[in-house]
């Protein structure tokens, strides 16, 4: 089968599956999709497609794929979050674009997610940026516990996304203890050391040696190493006029006489 084919049918899959079990199969069919986006895990974006035979528009929920590193329950729940989000857009009042509402908290409540600004118990239930929580024992808890081992298999996405190599072989920059230190001795063996940046997905960042097995307190989510600054080629589309004004700014050479 297809890589696109797999990949996609599963998340259809997930959807059907969710809305079934939460909402009664009332959400109408929407466009689930991946997409790399900074600072989220999910999104949802209402009419933004349309049939181009009938006209009739279509809701989109985006997935961020770099968020499926999480365990299967986890990004499950953003996916049904935004489903809240469609369900809200059809049949409730959504407020302005990104607020979430009290009526949007209390659907997220009602199938088992609890909202919270913190990702915590105690945080508030509404507001422009949010997250939630998984409800012990509630809707959401026991829809992914009653999925049977084999079903699951075939509800995990088959392809996840490949985090780039890192090349160990660039020095971290010094520290300043350690180059006073090495000021104040000269003569002796100079420290030293590789370090690689590693970035958590709420962008937190720290350095620390290869092979670091970190966990960030606020998102709950691994560090990951994150590549070195490279270099890069460019380039520039010039015009004739351009191309005429950095010719005249080269010195040309004497004429021999």
């Amino acid at each position: 089968m297809a890589v696109t084919i797999q990949q996609f049918n599963t998340l259809e899959d997930l959807f059907s599956y969710y809305n079934t079990l939460l909402f009664d199969g009332e959400l109408p069919a929407c466009l689930v999709t991946l997409s790399h986006h900074r600072g989220s895990h999910g999104t949802f974006a209402p009419e933004r497609w349309r049939d181009v035979q009938t006209q009739e528009k279509v809701h989109e929920i985006t997935l961020n794929p770099d968020s499926m590193s999480r365990p299967d329950k986890q990004w499950h729940s953003t996916l049904v979050h935004e489903m809240v989000h469609l369900w809200q857009e059809v049949y409730g009042k959504p407020s302005r674009q990104c607020y979430h509402n009290k009526e949007w908290a209390a659907k997220m409540e009602a199938i088992g997610l609890m909202p919270s600004d913190t990702g915590a118990a105690g945080g508030k239930k509404t507001g422009q940026s949010m997250t939630h929580y998984i409800i012990e024992r509630g809707l959401f808890d026991d829809a992914f516990e009653n999925i049977g081992a084999q079903y699951l298999y075939s509800l995990k996405l088959p392809y996840q996304p490949s985090y780039p190599m890192i090349d160990f072989g660039l020095p971290a920059p010094k520290d300043p203890e350690e180059q006073d230190e090495e000021t104040e001795n000269e003569g002796k063996q100079k420290r030293s050391g590789t370090r690689i940046k590693y970035s958590c997905f709420c962008e937190n960042n720290v350095w620390g040696k290869p092979d670091l097995r970190m966990i960030c307190l606020e998102c709950e989510q691994e560090f990951k190493p994150q590549p070195p600054k490279e270099k890069k080629h460019k380039e520039f589309i010039v015009n004739q006029g351009d191309l005429g004004k950095t010719q005249g700014q080269i010195k040309q050479p004497p004429r021999p006489a």
